[in-house]
């Protein structure tokens, strides 16, 4: 049998497309989570602090500004050495309290004037021990509460988005600005010589609120006191005087942790590698002759002695064309058609039974004598079911 050949299907851009779709989506994640990265690293130094060069609500390019309109000289610097170089006033941001204990040591030595922004547990520590942290305060608004001239100058102070104040009822220390609790958002106190000024939260200084009630007023009272600022942003590689590698930095937990998820993924691998996928059909490019198929089948059987194999193709196909030409439905048991073909045929039962089902070829010859036999019995069958024909003894 020839069959027409057909030209060769290759894949559209469609196809293509489709094929594609999920490791297009993947890369496209991939590239947001990039792009979100570099915008969070570019930006991060500015709407993480409170830094003078930040335009962003969270920032205090507003405040320094106006502390240089006043004829302030304000410096920014990044690392300790320089901070410990700067004269006037040292404005330190300790909201993520990255400063030491020993640190803060080493910036009251021989400095006249100090401010700390939201102190963190280490500064209050070193700095005013018998000042603590309190909660948000319970007011949006506070009027100055002590006899300072800052306070007094300034009138009243907004704590729109202040989420932190200052207790504290040690002798020497004075707060100002307190809500009905009595934790205030300025201290004051002296210590080892240095006049430490404590602001409980920064958030009232950034450009988003500098500009409520006297908010601007009591920062340039507390900044502009001398002609110099330095306004210190310690960064996490230079905090402690010297920088810290990787390691360093990395909590403990990270390095079982990454160890543990690399486990489960190749274990994952594994035990995934070792499954088949399903079956995929694949349309071929041109249609091939049912001969070449059947011998290159019967080349496989051959090459791997399926002998059993081969035989039990050969009584399935038998099985099949001999059903309808016995009556018997395409559903029909290898019992059924053994007992119809031996009452057509006259043939003994067992010997259809073991020829359509039980024998098992040991060689070569065996095999090529049941597909003999096989076509016997199906000629047999199809000129004993012809009209006017009776049954044929010993077909087989």
């Amino acid at each position: 049998m020839t069959a027409t050949a057909s030209p060769a299907l290759s894949p559209g851009v469609g196809q293509v497309f489709r094929r594609a779709r999920f490791w297009l989506v993947v890369a496209a994640v991939v590239l947001v989570l990039v792009v979100v990265q570099l915008v969070s690293s570019a930006s991060g130094r500015i709407t993480a602090t409170f830094d003078p060069a930040g335009s962003t609500p969270a920032g205090g390019k507003a405040l320094a500004q106006v502390l240089r309109q006043q004829g302030v000289d304000v410096t920014v610097v990044t690392t300790l050495a320089a901070a410990q170089r700067s004269s006037g006033t040292l404005l330190v941001d300790d909201s993520a309290g990255l400063v030491t204990r020993d640190v803060w040591r080493t910036l009251l030595t021989g400095r006249d004037r100090l401010v700390v922004a939201s102190p963190a547990f280490a500064a209050l520590q070193q700095l005013a021990p018998g000042v603590r942290q309190a909660g948000r305060p319970d007011r949006r608004s506070a009027t100055p509460g002590c006899d300072l001239g800052l306070a007094r100058r300034a009138g009243s102070m907004s704590l729109e988005g202040v989420s932190s104040s200052l207790r504290g009822s040690v002798q020497g220390t004075t707060l100002c600005f307190p809500d009905s609790t009595g934790a205030g958002q300025v201290a004051t106190l002296r210590t080892d010589g240095t006049r430490v000024v404590l602001l409980a939260d920064r958030a009232a200084f950034t450009n988003e609120h500098i500009g409520r009630s006297g908010n601007a007023a009591v920062a340039l009272n507390v900044l502009g006191a001398t002609d110099s600022l330095t306004w210190y942003v310690p960064d996490p590689l230079d905090f402690g005087g010297g920088q810290r590698s990787l390691q360093q930095l990395t909590p403990p937990w990270v390095t079982p942790l990454s160890a543990l998820l690399l486990l489960a993924g190749l274990t994952a691998a594994l035990w995934r590698g070792r499954r088949l996928g399903p079956v995929v059909v694949e349309r071929l490019p041109v249609s091939v002759r049912s001969r070449e198929t059947v011998e290159g089948r019967a080349r496989l059987y051959e090459r791997g002695r399926a002998r059993l194999r081969a035989a039990d193709a050969l009584r399935i196909g038998a099985i099949g064309r001999l059903a309808p030409v016995l009556g018997l439905s395409a559903g029909a048991t290898v019992d059924e058609v053994v007992v119809a073909a031996a009452r057509l045929t006259g043939t003994g039962r067992d010997r259809l039974a073991a020829l359509l089902l039980t024998d098992e070829p040991q060689s070569d010859r065996d095999l090529l004598r049941i597909s003999d036999e096989l076509a016997r019995l199906e000629a047999a069958v199809r000129a004993a079911s012809a009209p006017g024909s009776g049954p044929t003894k010993g077909t087989p």
